[in-house]
C-alpha cells in the first residue's frame, strides 16, 4: 500500500468517525443549557479533527525495549507546542489556548499509544483512563490558574470529567481509524506513516510522575493563594484606627422606646414558625415562664434522644453553630429554673454535649478540603465564622465539655484566639454571616475574658451602617436575608446606643408589616430603658478585614453605602468593592441594590438548589452566582476559559474572574450630592471606572467607562426590579405611585438588549445588557429618575472638548461634567 493512498484513506475514515466525539461535545453543551448553533458545532468538530490529525503526526513506536522512534513531524510539533505554550503564557491569547489544548490532547493520545502498544488489554485500559483524566484536567486546570480559581470547584470537576470522556471517544476513534486505514502497527518496527525521525530513550518517561507531582503542588499553592491578595488599595484617611469614612444626613423624626421594642422582638420570636430549642430557651428566660421552660426541656431532650449534631457533618459543618446555641441556652435556662431538669436528665444532656464535643473534634473529609484550601492541618472545629471556636468556648465556659477532650479544646482556643481580638469583620462576603460571627466573637470573649478594644463596637457599626431606612436588610451572596432586630438590639444593650436601638425598632416594624419573624438572639434577655433615635450617619465608605478564618490579610475596600436619609422610602444604594474570602462572589465594582421608595435594582441571586452538589455547596451563592447576574461591567471569556466553555457548555459567555478589589479613586459627601469613583483594573487587559452621582432627593447617575484590548467589546448589565415598560433607551419600572424611570444614555454608541426576567427567578423584572459597538472602549451613563424627576429630559452634549449630561424637569436642571470620568486611568 503506497503512502499517499494510506494518508488519504486515514483522512477519510477520520473525517467520518470524528463526528462521534464532536456529537458528544454537542450533547454536553445541550445538557449544560447552551443553545445550538451550526457555527459552534462546526468549531467543535474542527477541534476534534485537529486533535486527531495532530495525534497522527505525533505517533511514536518502539525500536527496541528502551528506545522509541520519534518522527520528524513529532519533533516539529514539539517545538510548536513549546512556542504556543510560551506565547499563550505571555499573551493569554484565545487562539493560542485552542492550540495548546489540542496539542495536549494529541500528545497524551500519542504517548498512551506508545506505552500501551504490545501490552495486555487490562493495562491498556487502565493507562487510557489515567491519560484521559490527565488530559481532561489539564485544560480546566490552566483555565482555573488564569482566572485565579474563580470558577466553582465542582463545576470544574464536571468539566474535567466531560473532557476526559471526550478523550476516551477520541482514543477509540483514533485506534479504529488507524486499524481500518492499514496504518496500525502492533509490533516493533515501522508503520505506514513513519518516515525518518529521532531516537529517544524511554527512560525519560520516568520523569512524567515527577512533573505531574510538581505541577499538582504548584497548582495547590496557587489555589491557596487565590482567596485574597497580600496587598490592597489604600484610601486617604482610611487606616486600622479609622476603617470607615462617613458623611452625615438628616435623621428620621420617629423615636422607639427600648421596652416596647424588646416586647415586639419577643413577639416576633414567638411568631417564628420554625421555633426550636434556642427560641424556646430565649422565651423561657425572658418571660420567666415555666410553660416555655417546659417546652424548651422537652425539645432539648428530644434532640438528645435523637443524638442530633453527633453524627458526621459531611459538608455542612454549620450544625456546630446550632449545637452552640443549644449549649448556651441549656446552661442559662438550667440556672434560671434549677428544678426543671432531673438529675437523670442532666446526666443525659451532659453525655449528649460530650458527644457533640467529640464529634466537633473529629476530622472529617470536608476538613481535609478546608485544610488544603487554608494551608493548615485539618481540624474538626469549624473555622468559618469561627463557629468551632464559639462552640468550644461555650462548652468550656459552661462545663459541658467531654473531660477527655478538655485539653484539646483549650489548646484549639489558644491556638485560634480569634473574635474581636484579631478583627472586627468576618472575612466572608455575605451580610448574613456577620451576625453569626458576632455571636461567636462574644462567646470567645467571655471564655478568654478579654476587653476586645474598638473591634467590638466596629463589628456592629459595620453591620448597622448598611441598614436600610425602611427596616429591611441588604442580602448579598446568600438567598436568605438576615433581620437586624435582634443583633441591633444587642448592640444597643452593649453600648447604650440610641441609633442601634432605633434600627432595631425600624427592623421590628418592617417585620411586623411583612409577616416576618425573628430567631433567638444570645445575650438578649432583658429590655433597656433608653429611647432609640435615628442615626445621622450618611453615605459611607467601608473598609474591612481581609484574609481567611486562619489568616489575616490587609485592611481592604469593602462597600460603599449611599443614602438620602433614614425615613422609609428614602434613597439607598450599595456598591460592592471586593471578590475575596472563602464565601465570596464575583461582585467587584457592582451595584448590589438601589432603592428609591421601592426596589429599583437588585442582584439575581435566586436560583434552584443544585441537588447534585454536596449539601454545603448546593445553595445558589458564592462562586456559583454568575457575574452576569450582577449589576456591573462585563467582558467576554477569553483564553483557556473560553476554550473550556465552548467545549463543555458549562458556565456562560462572560468572564467570571473580576479583580480582587475596586480601587476607590474618590469619595465625597455633601448636602446636595455624594460622588464616588471606583476603578477596577487588570481584568484581562481591561480597566473599568464606575462613577456614581447620588443626588439627595434627586436623580442617581451611574457612569461606566472602560478601556480594553482592541478587537474586544465590553458590556454593562442591569437587573431592574418589578414590572417594566421598555421604550428604546427609556424604561419605566414599577407601578404608580412608586414608578421610576431608567434612561440608558450611551456616550459611545452601543446596543441595548432588554429581556424580561426568566421565569426561574422569584422576582419579576427586566434584565438589561448594553454592549459597546466600539472595540476596546465602552462609555455609558445610566440615569435613575423618580418623584418629580420622572419623565425629565436627559441629553448629552459635546462642546469645546467637554462632555456634559443635562437633566431637566421643567423647573430644575442638573449638569454633570464627564471630563474626569472619561479620562483614562
Amino acid at each position: 500500500m503506497n503512502r499517499p493512498w494510506t494518508i488519504l484513506r486515514l483522512a477519510g475514515i477520520s473525517l467520518g468517525f470524528s463526528l462521534l466525539p464532536a456529537v458528544l461535545l454537542e450533547m454536553m453543551n445541550r445538557l449544560a443549557g447552551a443553545g445550538f448553533s451550526w457555527l459552534g458545532f462546526l468549531g467543535r468538530w474542527g477541534f476534534t479533527l485537529a486533535c486527531l490529525a495532530t495525534s497522527y503526526m505525533l505517533r511514536v513506536h518502539a525500536i527496541e525495549r528502551q528506545s522509541w522512534h520519534l518522527p520528524w513531524s513529532a519533533a516539529a510539533l514539539g517545538a510548536l507546542s513549546a512556542g504556543a505554550s510560551l506565547y499563550y503564557a505571555l499573551t493569554l491569547s484565545t487562539p493560542a489556548a485552542w492550540t495548546v489544548l489540542a496539542l495536549a490532547v494529541a500528545v497524551t493520545l500519542g504517548v498512551n499509544e506508545a506505552i500501551a502498544r504490545g501490552r495486555r488489554m487490562a493495562f491498556s485500559w487502565l493507562l487510557g483512563i489515567a491519560m484521559a483524566l490527565v488530559s481532561g484536567a489539564s485544560g480546566v486546570a490552566i483555565a482555573q490558574l488564569e482566572s485565579r480559581f474563580s470558577e466553582e470547584e465542582f463545576f470544574s470537576a464536571v468539566q474535567s470529567l466531560e473532557l476526559a470522556i471526550f478523550w476516551v471517544f477520541l482514543w477509540v476513534v483514533r485506534k479504529k481509524a488507524l486499524q481500518l486505514s492499514g496504518v496500525w502497527d502492533t509490533g516493533v518496527g515501522g508503520d505506514q506513516l513513519a518516515v525518518g525521525g529521532l531516537r529517544i530513550d524511554v527512560r525519560w518517561l520516568y520523569a512524567l510522575p515527577v512533573l505531574l507531582t510538581t505541577a499538582s503542588i504548584a497548582m495547590l499553592l496557587s489555589y491557596q493563594g487565590s482567596f485574597y491578595p497580600p496587598t490592597a488599595p489604600a484610601f486617604k484617611g482610611i487606616d486600622a484606627d479609622h476603617p470607615f469614612q462617613c458623611g452625615s444626613t438628616k435623621p428620621s423624626a420617629s423615636i422607639y422606646q427600648g421596652e416596647q421594642v424588646f416586647e415586639r422582638i419577643m413577639a416576633l420570636v414567638e411568631a417564628n414558625p420554625h421555633k426550636a430549642a434556642p427560641e424556646l430557651g430565649m422565651l423561657a428566660l425572658v418571660n420567666r415562664d415555666s410553660a416555655w421552660a417546659e417546652a424548651f426541656r422537652a425539645s432539648l431532650l428530644e434532640e438528645a434522644s435523637q443524638e442530633r449534631f453527633t453524627g458526621p457533618a459531611n459538608s455542612v459543618k454549620f450544625i456546630q453553630y446550632e449545637a452552640t446555641l443549644r449549649a448556651y441556652y441549656y446552661s442559662r435556662v438550667r440556672s434560671a429554673f434549677p428544678e426543671l431538669f432531673s438529675s437523670q436528665e442532666q446526666h443525659t444532656l451532659r453525655n449528649w454535649f460530650g458527644k457533640i464535643n467529640r464529634r466537633a473534634q473529629s476530622v472529617e473529609w470536608i476538613d481535609w478540603m478546608y485544610g488544603l484550601a487554608y494551608a493548615a492541618w485539618p481540624s474538626g472545629p469549624y473555622w468559618n465564622q469561627e463557629i468551632g471556636a464559639g462552640l468550644l468556648a461555650v462548652l468550656e465556659s459552661e462545663g459541658l465539655n467531654d473531660p477527655q477532650f478538655g485539653q484539646e479544646n483549650r489548646a484549639f482556643l489558644e491556638a485560634n484566639h480569634g473574635g474581636w481580638s484579631t478583627r472586627f469583620r468576618n472575612t466572608d462576603d455575605a451580610f448574613i454571616y456577620q451576625a453569626e460571627w458576632i455571636n461567636n466573637a462574644l462567646f470567645q470573649s467571655i471564655y478568654h475574658q478579654t476587653e476586645d478594644g474598638q473591634n467590638r463596637q466596629r463589628s456592629f457599626d459595620w453591620l448597622l451602617a448598611q441598614a436600610l431606612p425602611d427596616g429591611s436588610s441588604p442580602s448579598y451572596n446568600h438567598p436568605t436575608p438576615v433581620p437586624l432586630g435582634g443583633v441591633a438590639y444587642l448592640a444597643a444593650s452593649l453600648f447604650s446606643d440610641e441609633a442601634a436601638l432605633w434600627i432595631a425598632g425600624r427592623s421590628v416594624e418592617y417585620l411586623e408589616a411583612n409577616g416576618g419573624y425573628l430567631a433567638a438572639q444570645p445575650f438578649l434577655e432583658s429590655p433597656i430603658g433608653i429611647s432609640g433615635r435615628s442615626p445621622v450617619v450618611g453615605s459611607c465608605l467601608l473598609y474591612g478585614d481581609s484574609g481567611l478564618p486562619t489568616q489575616h490579610g490587609p485592611l481592604a475596600p469593602d462597600k460603599i453605602v449611599l443614602r438620602d436619609g433614614w425615613e422609609a422610602g428614602e434613597g439607598y444604594m450599595l456598591l460592592n468593592l471586593r471578590f475575596t474570602g472563602w464565601h465570596r462572589y464575583k461582585a467587584t465594582n457592582t451595584v448590589v441594590m438601589l432603592n428609591e421608595r421601592t426596589p429599583l435594582v437588585s442582584e439575581v441571586i435566586e436560583g434552584k438548589i443544585m441537588d447534585w452538589l454536596p449539601t454545603g455547596r448546593s445553595l445558589f451563592r458564592d462562586k456559583r452566582i454568575p457575574r452576569e447576574n450582577l449589576n456591573g461591567f462585563q467582558i467576554a471569556r477569553s483564553a483557556m476559559s473560553r476554550v473550556v466553555y465552548r467545549l463543555t457548555g458549562i458556565g456562560g459567555p462572560w468572564a467570571q474572574d473580576p479583580p480582587y478589589y475596586a480601587e476607590v479613586e474618590s469619595f465625597d459627601t455633601g448636602p446636595i450630592l455624594d460622588v464616588s469613583r471606583t476603578l477596577m483594573q487588570g481584568w484581562r487587559g481591561w480597566k473599568h471606572r464606575r462613577s456614581i452621582y447620588f443626588y439627595h432627593d434627586g436623580p442617581v447617575v451611574v457612569v461606566d467607562n472602560a478601556w480594553g484590548p482592541s478587537g474586544q467589546t465590553g458590556a454593562v448589565s442591569w437587573h431592574l426590579y418589578g414590572p417594566a415598560v421598555v421604550n428604546l433607551s427609556r424604561i419605566l419600572i414599577g407601578e404608580a405611585p412608586e414608578q421610576a424611570e431608567v434612561v440608558l444614555l450611551p456616550v459611545i454608541d452601543g446596543q441595548i438588549d432588554a429581556q424580561p426576567r426568566p421565569e426561574l427567578a422569584e422576582s419579576s423584572g427586566q434584565d438589561i445588557l448594553f454592549q459597546s459597538e466600539e472595540t476596546g472602549r465602552l462609555s455609558l451613563a445610566t440615569i435613575f429618575l423618580t418623584d418629580r424627576w420622572l419623565g425629565a429630559e436627559v441629553e448629552i452634549s459635546r462642546a469645546e472638548q467637554r462632555v456634559v449630561i443635562s437633566i431637566q424637569n421643567g423647573h430644575e436642571e442638573l449638569a454633570i461634567n464627564l471630563d474626569v470620568d472619561l479620562r483614562a486611568p
